[in-house]
């Protein structure tokens, strides 16, 4: 007998959290026949990919299967792709399906930047993980040809740890609806490696804003408030 069958932890469905959940589902359904978003999980992905880029103050995102999250605006080829983590997950990181040798050769320029954002719930950004280094390219890319020479299972997914981005990465930490210390709490429960973290490694979005030089958007305080 599979050892499926002894898996999962089965309990009685909840008829009063199906009822709540179903009229948070329609209204979710109004907003999607509204700008004509069809597919849920799409829906939400670019939703989600909208607020991380709006906050980190990129203009445009891709409605599109294919190519970057975001880009910073009309003129700039600058590239943003998002990857999302759960609070309440064991592992903090950003994963990567179906890799192509020409998307982690496009890692190792500096056209493109990358961010891991911490959910808690369903829309309640608590921080983003923000940067560039072409040696994630590089990984990405060797693990593409690993794959594609049969030694890398039956999908091409590559996984980055929250702590390599900061540590080994030289990623910085973007504070979004939370204090630095609050942030700094919150990473240090997940792994004893943050209690190292120094000041200039975690940032508020002013300071974020003034070291990448980007543009903070006129409707940042809407979106802060409505988070």
């Amino acid at each position: 007998m599979s050892t499926l069958f002894a898996k999962g932890n089965y309990k009685r469905i909840n008829t009063n959290f199906l009822v709540e959940g179903h009229e948070i589902l329609e209204e979710v359904s109004s907003v999607q026949e509204k700008w004509n978003k069809g597919d849920t999980d799409t829906f939400i992905n670019e939703l989600r990919d909208s607020m991380a880029g709006h906050y980190l103050g990129y203009e445009l995102v891709n409605t599109d299967k294919h190519g970057f999250d975001c880009k910073k605006n009309e003129k700039e080829n600058i590239f943003l792709e998002v990857k999302s983590a759960s609070f309440v997950a064991s592992t903090w990181g950003a994963t990567f399906n179906d890799t192509t040798i020409e998307k982690a050769k496009c890692f190792q320029t500096d056209q493109v930047y990358l961010c891991l954002a911490v959910w808690k719930n369903a829309s309640n950004l608590l921080f983003l993980v923000y940067g560039q280094n072409e040696n994630i390219g590089k990984f990405l890319e060797n693990k593409v040809e690993k794959f594609l020479s049969g030694e890398g299972g039956v999908r091409s997914t590559q996984s980055i740890s929250i702590t390599q981005l900061v540590f080994d990465y030289g990623f910085d930490i973007v504070c979004v609806n939370k204090s630095k210390e609050q942030v700094k709490s919150m990473l240090c429960l997940k792994s004893r490696r943050f209690l190292t973290l120094t000041q200039d490694q975690i940032l508020s979005l002013e300071e974020y804003y003034d070291k990448y030089g980007m543009t903070k958007t006129n409707d940042e305080e809407i979106i802060m408030q409505s988070a």
